[in-house]
């Protein structure tokens, strides 16, 4: 288990059971087949949505080609962070690649239980933080690791990623095009 998202679960484990009661109410389980869209540009992110198992992406379009900027696996929040927090509009989507399950976590009432009970502030605030580190070690890998890297790293996290996705959703994660990374398998697969 990612060690932030056990911080989160230790603290909730602490609070007081009818503290639990109201939160049950506010984190629903859901599953969602493969395709389906989580989110669209246009929607308001009304939730975060901890990822229990199967895998998910965030992409937006540009030029009319889809670019990849996140893809979600077990223990990660996928969230349109700027949507979610400003509770406007947002520009981009969150698929299903395989069939999905989530815990889904709604704005309007984690809001409500947070208002009632100022302990589970620090829920909230630790979802958040655990997305901006997250974010941060993505854009650090992206400074500081070449495309060879960040393939490697990606495979390192999740081995079995390239049994799931198609190549041209690798691609755009990584922002390389599908030649490179065509490349960067062969060089991989022949060490």
């Amino acid at each position: 288990m990612n060690p932030y998202i056990k911080r989160i679960k230790d603290l909730s484990y602490k609070l007081d059971l009818e503290i639990h009661a109201e939160l049950e109410k506010v984190f629903i389980d859901k599953k969602f087949s493969k395709g389906a869209h989580l989110l669209r540009p246009g929607q308001i992110c009304t939730a975060h949505l901890l990822i229990k198992e199967g895998i998910a992406r965030k992409f937006y379009l540009h030029n009319h080609k889809e670019i990849t900027t996140e893809i979600y696996f077990h223990d990660d929040v996928a969230v349109s962070l700027d949507s979610y927090i400003m509770q406007k509009p947002g520009d981009v989507y969150v698929e299903a690649l395989t069939e999905l399950e989530v815990t889904i976590i709604d704005y309007g009432r984690f809001g409500k239980v947070k208002n009632t009970y100022p302990e589970v502030m620090m829920l909230d605030k630790m979802f958040i933080e655990y997305y901006a580190v997250w974010f941060e070690q993505r854009l650090r890998e992206f400074q500081t690791l070449d495309a060879s890297q960040r393939y490697l790293k990606l495979l390192e996290k999740e081995p079995h990623i390239v049994q799931f996705l198609p190549v041209t959703i690798i691609a755009s994660y990584l922002n390389v095009s599908l030649e490179t990374l065509s490349r960067i398998r062969a060089k991989v697969s022949s060490e």
